[in-house]
């Protein structure tokens, strides 16, 4: 069994803490970051790939430091960052052939992938087109294709989804899982709904601090009976507003429905209480202005 294990990784930038102690064990699967601006992910991540040094702590994969595996880290590993490392003049294809080449590939090996990513994340089509002129949706999916170059057994993706339309987020998500069943993947997202149904374990981070982690449905399911939607109209939205976190807000003719999280039930209002959600549980664990 694959094993990525973070022990007590800690990173500084002079006085600014920005992850905390972490700690973790990763497996097989698909694991979800959530957490704000600042919350440690980003640190995190570098830290995972080796491109940041920690200021304490170490990370092993299957029991030995990266540090010290190098370059046979390097080799296991696909990350794909927010839209960086793209070159504008290279054809998409190009562009595979010269990460293929970064990560060691032999050209017979290169000839054999490289048409089958291009397919998985649907640019067998541009395959000669340039990627100064891809859509930011497009540039997305060919960062996706470059970190599965070499079938890694590690892949860390920093906002895989951001920038497509709703039926490419669904492909790439269905992808996601499709590859994990032999891969360690960690997916930093800020679109919940993509993790709520692949991921085996979400991981909740704040001011460099792992604060909560488990499967969607346990953390979801602690919510219960502090989620509701209220029946309400346009003139009490503002104080509804002061009083709670907004989930959600639906007009319809005569009436809105907000949905909110809360300790407490609004008596004062007409409401049901709901399911909660993996969007219900960000909203509650965030204060409302560390949201994005």
């Amino acid at each position: 069994m694959l094993q990525l294990q973070v022990d007590q990784l800690t990173k500084t930038y002079g006085s600014n803490l920005a992850l905390n102690g972490f700690s973790y064990t990763f497996t097989e699967g698909v694991y979800g970051l959530l957490g704000p601006n600042g919350a440690g992910k980003s640190t995190l991540m570098n830290l995972l790939t080796d491109n940041l040094l920690p200021s304490s702590g170490v990370v092993r994969y299957n029991g030995q430091p990266i540090n010290k595996l190098g370059k046979k880290f390097l080799k296991v590993l696909g990350y794909m960052p927010q839209q960086q490392g793209i070159y504008d003049t290279f054809t998409a294809e190009r562009f595979l052939y010269y990460i293929a080449a970064l990560k060691g590939l032999k050209k017979k090996e290169a000839d054999v992938q490289i048409p089958h990513l291009l397919s998985l994340v649907n640019l067998q089509a541009e395959r000669y087109k340039k990627l100064g002129n891809f859509s930011g949706g497009m540039k997305q999916r060919i960062l996706i294709a470059q970190a599965l170059i070499g079938d890694p057994e590690v892949l860390i993706l920093d906002e895989p989804t951001a920038g497509l339309d709703p039926k490419e987020r669904i492909r790439i998500r269905n992808l996601i899982s499709e590859i994990s069943f032999n891969k360690i993947v960690l997916v930093a997202t800020h679109v919940v709904t993509d993790i709520e149904y692949i991921a085996k374990e979400v991981l909740l981070l704040k001011k460099g601090k792992l604060i909560d982690s488990g499967s969607p449905y346990r953390l979801s399911n602690a919510l219960q009976g502090v989620v509701f939607e209220l029946q309400t109209t346009s003139d009490q939205l503002p104080e509804v507003a002061q009083h709670y976190k907004i989930g959600n807000i639906a007009k319809d003719v005569g009436h809105i429905t907000i949905r909110i999280v809360s300790d407490e039930k609004p008596e004062l209002y007409t409401y049901n209480e709901v399911k909660p959600t993996l969007e219900d549980l960000y909203l509650y664990r965030f204060d409302t202005e560390d949201l994005e």
